[in-house]
């Protein structure tokens, strides 16, 4: 089920929200509990039944490892760090088998001519998310950090549904609490009525915008012969601020429907496009996959803490697992081997500076350091996504072989006629701009720059809703927005990070 569909706004949150405060508001702690259960289970359901099935016996199987490893106690380190091994690598074969066997199968017969069969496995959506999340889950119960937990409140932890599909990776130390609040509080009306603004401004970022991109990234993509190297620059761009509404979109809209039950879930997204280098960067986007990696795999391997060769292996390390995790495929290795590099040139041009102090620089040339950082930064992660986003490695270079050999010409317009929405281009009717030389590029140059400056410039979502008050001129801007993307949704897509 989609957040921006009909069924899920119109039947499904609904009947989550009125059954739950029902349950709640008595001080009903488990019937709310089971309800949040129960439709989080048939949220994820709704795509695919055999989706639930995965998902349950994984749960059944983790909540399984956390039982023995209570079983045992203290005394049994050897038989709980048994219990841990069995925890992790099960987690790992199940992502292995759904998300990357055909991969390897097809690695090993180019590389030594077998003719092994591929099985076209249907990726689970969301299953990278929902076992990294209990990984996380195991490992923090053989470290003597989950003191009790029942099965009802963990499968309400694993299948909780504003973070199910894309995030963000939630611990048990920030949901397990505030489970254990269901029943005790009030519905606060203030952060209820914050919840829709944050949601409804997070749906604007995915319907209005993300999409309206998409059409043009979709065009593209499906006919790179055509496109001249303007097409291919603006291509380039188009999908950076495509994936940024999208993902952030959808990191709003969690977080606004986690405030609608009175909970809270981690920021993952915190306005990247404003980071001055790539190391910044990487605190910004993705913020709980990036703080996996860390807690789970690079402060187990020694972080920094072994020396500088040490350090920049266990780095490159952490990116390549973090190319291979978006997806199967050499495209996401690459990309995820350019962020790597480019992270620990950065990370060693730090310390050096830090090692080596000099005299700072005047405040106006700080200022143009921040903004060619910033903008290197835009530019080098929006080429690096080629990558991301072609299917094989041979799409990608042909993106970059039509960007400098096919020649600087007036955009096509296939790919600039997704952004004349209808809404917009009747008031350029009724001005009569449609009458000028080249009209059809004016709303495309108008978004466009809107999104940039909005990136840019702007506070995001996380920074209004916070400042948000429950206000007439608040509610009747919330209320416009929220029916401009309700009768925008004829067109509705998924988000871009179902795919991982």
């Amino acid at each position: 089920m989609l957040f921006n569909s009909y069924i899920f706004i119109f039947l499904f949150l609904p009947l989550c929200l009125g059954g739950f405060y029902l349950f709640s508001c008595q001080g009903k702690s488990m019937p709310a509990r089971l309800w949040l259960t129960g439709f989080s289970l048939w949220f994820y359901g709704y795509f695919n039944p055999s989706y639930l099935l995965i998902m349950v016996c994984s749960i059944l199987f983790n909540y399984a490892v956390f039982r023995i490893m209570g079983q045992v106690g203290a005394h049994g380190v050897s038989f709980r760090r048994a219990a841990l091994a069995l925890g992790v690598a099960g987690n790992l074969a199940v992502l292995f088998y759904f998300k990357y066997y055909d991969f390897f199968v097809e690695n090993v017969n180019a590389l030594f001519g077998t003719s092994f069969v591929l099985k076209g496995i249907l990726l689970p959506l969301g299953i990278s998310f929902f076992t990294f999340q209990q990984i996380g889950f195991v490992t923090d119960a053989y470290r003597g950090e989950v003191k009790r937990c029942s099965f009802l409140d963990y499968a309400l932890f694993v299948s909780f549904f504003p973070q199910l599909i894309a995030g963000p990776i939630v611990s048990q130390g920030e949901m397990l609490p505030q489970f254990a609040e269901i029943g005790k509080k009030k519905l606060d009306a203030e952060t209820f009525s914050a919840g829709i603004y944050l949601f409804t401004l997070g749906m604007v970022k995915k319907v209005l915008v993300a999409d309206t991109f998409g059409l043009a990234v979709d065009w593209g993509y499906s006919n790179i012969p055509a496109l001249s190297s303007t097409d291919s620059l603006l291509l380039v761009f188009f999908y950076s601020i495509q994936l940024y509404f999208d993902f952030s979109g959808y990191c709003d809209m969690a977080r606004g429907l986690a405030w609608l039950f009175g909970m809270e879930i981690p920021v993952n997204f915190d306005s990247p496009y404003k980071a001055v280098n790539i190391v910044e960067f990487w605190r910004r986007w993705h913020i709980t996959l990036s703080r996996f990696f860390r807690q789970y795999v690079y402060i187990p391997l020694g972080g920094n803490r072994r020396g500088r060769p040490r350090m920049y292996a266990n780095l490159i390390l952490i990116f390549l697992l973090s190319g291979i995790w978006h997806g199967a495929g050499w495209t996401f290795v690459v990309w995820g081997a350019t962020q790597g590099v480019l992270y620990i040139i950065t990370r060693a041009v730090q310390l050096y500076g830090k090692a080596h102090p000099g005299p700072g620089p005047a405040p106006f040339a700080r200022r143009i350091r921040r903004a060619a950082g910033t903008l290197f930064t835009f530019c080098f992660f929006s080429f690096a996504c080629v990558f991301f986003r072609s299917e094989t490695m041979a799409q990608a270079y042909a993106v970059f072989r039509r960007l400098f050999t096919a020649g600087f010409t007036l955009p096509a317009q296939a790919l600039t006629e997704g952004f004349n929405l209808d809404e917009l281009w009747y008031v350029i009717k009724l001005f009569h701009i449609d009458a000028l030389p080249y009209s059809t590029l004016y709303l495309p140059a108008a978004i466009t720059a809107g999104a940039l400056i909005t990136i840019f410039f702007a506070p995001n979502a996380d920074q209004c809703a916070e400042r948000f008050r429950p206000r007439t001129a608040n509610a009747l801007l919330t209320a416009f927005l929220f029916l401009w993307c309700v009768l925008s949704l004829s067109g509705v897509s998924s988000f871009l990070y179902f795919n991982f």
